[in-house]
């Protein structure tokens, strides 16, 4: 009697902790995520139209980067999918800030105003594709709402909390130096000897902030009138959901305006 052949996929070791038993090979599981990115499918049953082909071309080298750099979310329970993915979002976010510092020195555009503007955009727009989608696919609006919800509390809390809480813990161990203390005289003067700390002037950030927060409450009302008076956060009549739709850009771009202004010095 002969031995049947035994099949192993070295990019999965078989026994590996964690493994469940029939689980796919990784190497299986990653090529059907590249080939599903470069699949296109219409709405239901119909063939995709001419604006899905667009789409399609346009997205489709950043979902090859994607799925390439990240495993497949059905391995391992999601968790190398999930720290996979927030490393490349991280880069990405690097990469549209520099650019857009460097898009703004090229056109003499104050940094408050291209962070409050171009890379507010750059970063929000996956946010906003991530909402849709939830929105279409999801039967409440849950899904949609708390991405933007989570997403701002994530930039806030560790996109700002993390670097800033290692810059004081930095400058606390280092203390003082030269190049600190000619940075930031007026606060060097206020330090004792041997002391020094992260320091980050505020400027405008309050306006802003104190802006962002009114526009906020307002978007907020307007969220809690949909739910009473028509029973749904999202959707329902068209004109209604446009009038909607056109009202929450408008305070995205009264926002953007007014604190733009502030930081030019109009006002």
């Amino acid at each position: 009697a002969t031995a049947e052949p035994i099949e192993l996929d070295l990019l999965v070791a078989p026994g590996e902790a964690g493994e469940e038993e029939g689980e796919r090979p990784l190497r299986a599981l990653w090529r059907e995520q590249l080939l599903g990115v470069c699949a296109i499918d219409g709405e239901g049953d119909a063939a995709p139209t001419r604006a899905e082909y667009a789409l399609q071309a346009l997205s489709l080298p950043w979902k090859l980067l994607v799925a390439a750099a990240c495993p497949p979310a059905g391995w391992r329970g999601g968790v190398p999918t999930f720290f996979a993915t927030l490393l490349l979002v991280g880069a990405c976010t690097t990469v549209i800030s520099d650019l857009a510092s460097i898009l703004g020195c090229i056109l003499a555009i104050p940094d408050p105003t291209t962070a409050v503007t171009l890379v507010a955009i750059g970063t929000s727009v996956p946010d906003t594709f991530a909402s849709m989608i939830a929105a279409v696919n999801e039967p409440t609006a849950d899904a949609s709402i708390t991405n933007v919800m989570g997403s701002n509390s994530a930039n806030v809390f560790l996109g700002l909390g993390l670097p800033w809480t290692f810059a004081a813990l930095y400058w606390a161990a280092a203390g003082p130096t030269d190049s600190w203390a000619a940075a930031y005289p007026d606060v060097a003067a206020r330090m004792e000897p041997g002391v020094a700390v992260y320091v980050v002037y505020g400027g405008d950030l309050g306006f802003s902030v104190g802006m962002f927060v009114l526009v906020s409450l307002v978007g907020t009302c307007v969220l809690l009138w949909r739910r009473f008076a028509l029973g749904a956060e999202l959707g329902g009549d068209r004109e209604l959901k446009w009038k909607s739709a056109a009202g929450f850009v408008g305070m995205w771009v009264a926002y953007t305006l007014v604190v733009c202004g502030k930081f030019a010095g109009a006002y």
